[in-house]
């Protein structure tokens, strides 16, 4: 017994030294909007202590970069590795990863050096709950002294507040509702609609709702629908703000974690209609994280999996109640039949 238990207390004492470096070594694992640095980016090779987003963006400012660090945000996720550049050179683009990936700072973080009281962010979202999470995150990147205003059901900002904010939060129909009021908070909208420098569509698949038709007539309905319905509220927005803002430089980014072909259809479709043209012919790209750009996901399959608990069976129905249901349904046919013919005679 003795010497067995030397013998385990030898094997425990190997396993302990073994694994001790790498438990030391481990990074942090990535977690939604404040996303730490992630595993593939550490085994990638980026630099952690903010050498990832330094090397990304190089003009990221000081405060930002100290609010990134007191948070333990080193490391850019795979979507910001992606997009920090192209949005800091001014494109326009279209985020497409899953929740949680760290979208938010994918386009926060370029916007920090472009904006200002006099060119603003603008952050549309379809909840008024993802309106505040988005102005708590911007708030404590922004220098000393730019303010976040935020616009939602029941939370109207003075117009000094909105003349005075360097990032501007709304959801698309207190927006709207505010735009069609008259009054001085309605002309500081106006206003800030004309010194935009970046509009942010968040969710855009719940911001521009494509309407599903199925059938022999999907195609007349969908026509009728696009001709007769009114547009949503962040539709109407987006038309007016790029009517308004008459900047060159104006740049549009929607995020989404499902990502539709027919929702970059319709924005594109809006970016269209600019009368400076600025996105004829250059609609905004999709962006995904690196590894999801080289697979094929035309392997991937489309259908939401039923969860596991669901069990499926099959219920064999008599021979003589199906032959009563048919029999019930051809009657009820020449009864409506037979209705028809004496409702079309002649008295």
């Amino acid at each position: 017994v003795l010497a067995w238990s030397m013998a385990l207390l030898a094997f425990g004492l190997a396993c302990v030294a073994h694994l001790a470096p790498h438990r030391s070594a481990r990074p942090s694992v990535a977690v939604g909007h404040g996303s730490r640095c992630s595993a593939a980016a550490t085994a990638a090779g980026a630099p952690d202590g903010g050498g990832g987003f330094r090397a990304l963006l190089p003009s990221l400012p000081a405060a930002a970069a100290e609010s990134l660090s007191a948070r333990g945000i080193d490391t850019p996720t795979p979507i910001q590795a992606a997009a920090l550049a192209r949005i800091d050179a001014g494109e326009s683009l279209l985020l497409h990863a899953e929740t949680g990936s760290g979208k938010s700072l994918a386009f926060l973080l370029p916007a920090l050096r472009h904006i200002s009281p006099r060119s603003k962010l603008l952050l549309i979202a379809p909840t008024r709950e993802l309106a505040v999470q988005l102005a708590a995150e911007a708030s404590p990147l922004l220098p000393a002294g730019e303010t976040v205003a935020i616009l939602s059901v029941g939370s109207a900002p003075a117009p000094r507040e909105v003349m005075a904010a360097s990032v501007l939060a709304c959801t698309s129909e207190a927006m709207a509702e505010q735009l069609a009021a008259s009054g001085a908070v309605a002309s500081s909208l106006d206003q800030a609609l004309c010194d935009l420098r970046l509009v942010v569509l968040d969710e855009i698949d719940c911001l521009l709702p494509i309407e599903t038709f199925r059938g022999p007539r999907a195609e007349r309905q969908r026509r009728a629908a696009n001709r007769d319905a009114a547009p949503p509220p962040a539709e109407a927005l987006l038309r007016r703000a790029i009517e308004l803002c008459g900047s060159g430089e104006l740049q549009v980014v929607a995020a989404s974690a499902t990502l539709s072909r027919a929702s970059r259809n319709k924005l594109g479709r809006v970016l269209r209609a600019d009368p400076l043209g600025r996105w004829y012919g250059n609609p905004p790209a999709v962006v995904r994280p690196a590894q999801l750009s080289s697979s094929d996901l035309s392997a991937v399959p489309r259908a939401v999996p039923p969860p596991a608990s669901i069990r499926h069976s099959y219920v064999r129905l008599p021979l003589r109640t199906a032959r009563f249901a048919h029999v019930g349904t051809v009657a009820h046919e020449r009864a409506a039949a037979g209705k028809a013919g004496r409702a079309a005679a002649p008295l």
